[in-house]
Order: C-alpha cells, then sequence, then structure tokens
C-alpha cells in the first residue's frame, strides 16, 4: 500500500510540474510578442497602435487579440483598410493600405482634405492640383467620415476622371444637384448618381475638341448634349 501511495503522488507531482511548467512556457519570453512586422504604412504607424492597446514586444502571444490590434490600426484616420495575424511562437503582422490625400472640401470658412472615400484625413488645405469640392461639409474634424450624398458623388466623379483633368477639377452644388468645371468647361452633372459614367462621358467628350464657352450636360450619361456659347449679334459685348 505504501507503494502504492508514492506511486500516485508521484504521479501527481509529475502532473502538477507538466502543468506549471506549461503555464511558464506559455507565458514566458520563450513564447512572447518578438517581433510586429508592418507592410504599407507611410503616415500611419500601425506599430504605436499595437503597444497602445498593451500588446507590443515582449507580451505573452496567448493574451495577444487580432481583433483589438485591427480596432486599435483601424482608428487612424489615415488608415483605409488593414490586416493583421498574430503567429506563433511571437509574431504580429501588419498589412495596411493607406488613404492618400485625394480632395479639399469647404468646411465653413476653411478647408478639411479627404480621401476619395470621404474620409477626413490630418492633412491642411486646401490642397494644390486635386479636385476641389465647393460644398460645405460643415465643422469636421480628422477621422469623420463625410456621408453627405453630393460630396460622395463629387469624389466618386472626380477620381473616375483622367489624371490631367482631375487635377483643376471643381464640382459645386446647384439647385440640388452638382456642377463642376472640368478642362476649362462647364459640366451640368446633376443628381449625384451613375457618377462614373458621367466622369466617363465628360473625359470622351473634352477629348473631341469642344469649342471654347461649351457646356456639357451628363444629367443622362447616356444622353449627353453639348450646348455651344451662342453668337453675339453686332453690337453686343
Amino acid at each position: 500500500r505504501a507503494r502504492g501511495r508514492l506511486k500516485w503522488l508521484l504521479i501527481a507531482i509529475a502532473v502538477i510540474a507538466i502543468v506549471v511548467g506549461a503555464i511558464w512556457l506559455i507565458r514566458s519570453p520563450v513564447l512572447s510578442i518578438r517581433a510586429v512586422e508592418v507592410t504599407g504604412a507611410v503616415r500611419s504607424d500601425p506599430a504605436d497602435a499595437v503597444v497602445a492597446v498593451g500588446m507590443g514586444q515582449g507580451t505573452p502571444t496567448i493574451d495577444v487579440d487580432a481583433d483589438t490590434i485591427l480596432a486599435a490600426v483601424a482608428a487612424d484616420p489615415w488608415v483605409a483598410t488593414a490586416e493583421v495575424a498574430v503567429s506563433w511562437p511571437g509574431r504580429v503582422t501588419i498589412s495596411v493600405t493607406e488613404r492618400v490625400p485625394f480632395a479639399s472640401v469647404r468646411s465653413g470658412d476653411g478647408w478639411v482634405v479627404t480621401g476619395a472615400d470621404g474620409a477626413v484625413v490630418p492633412e491642411s488645405g486646401p490642397l494644390i492640383g486635386a479636385p476641389t469640392l465647393l460644398i460645405d461639409t460643415g465643422p469636421v474634424t480628422s477621422g469623420y467620415q463625410i456621408f453627405n450624398p453630393l460630396i460622395i458623388g463629387a469624389l466618386e466623379y472626380t477620381s473616375s476622371l483622367p489624371d490631367d483633368l482631375r487635377r483643376d477639377a471643381v464640382v459645386a452644388a446647384e439647385d440640388g444637384g452638382l456642377v463642376a468645371e472640368v478642362g476649362g468647361h462647364t459640366v451640368i452633372l446633376g443628381r449625384p448618381i451613375d457618377m462614373k459614367d458621367k466622369a466617363t462621358v465628360t473625359a470622351t467628350l473634352l477629348g473631341t475638341g469642344l469649342v471654347d464657352g461649351a457646356v456639357i450636360n451628363v444629367v443622362a450619361p447616356l444622353r449627353p448634349a453639348v450646348a455651344n456659347p451662342q453668337p453675339q449679334g453686332e453690337g453686343e459685348e
């Protein structure tokens, strides 16, 4: 009996030792985060976001949650999309796609700069060589997502124009719709729908060599129209 008790005691001690050893190992530097690898970041700092949520180097890998890191990284206004992976024994991999300053949007007496998706980024405006939207978004700050359909439509339209036409494009609101100045011509856009098609038709018509002062109407992009300026009569200025 004494030998039997000793045997079970030794087994219990061994099991406890294994459990304690496993707990120590899983929370030891051996199985802790050793590297945080980031790709695609230029203006944002995903590595700093990892540290901010307490999951940087030295954190036991078992305590690191990819969703928590993803939320922290995505909170940066510069980050459009992000992917996070946590791998054993101790590596965090983050891949981000950043927004780029795309357009200047009127905001009260000043300007805000947005990405092509309407998210306000921490950049001073107005931009040079970028679309200008004369549609007041009101007082907004960096990180705000604009949902105004006129602004979103104007962004979709300008982002669909060729680079040479996009740079100096100006879009304003008029009578509940949109009107633009593109390539030296007024373009009547109407409601903010079918904006990619309207941009394609605009570029095509401008490529035909319109006369100065011609007005393009793409309210119905399948039936565009061009109105040439009326000739002035004698004595008119």
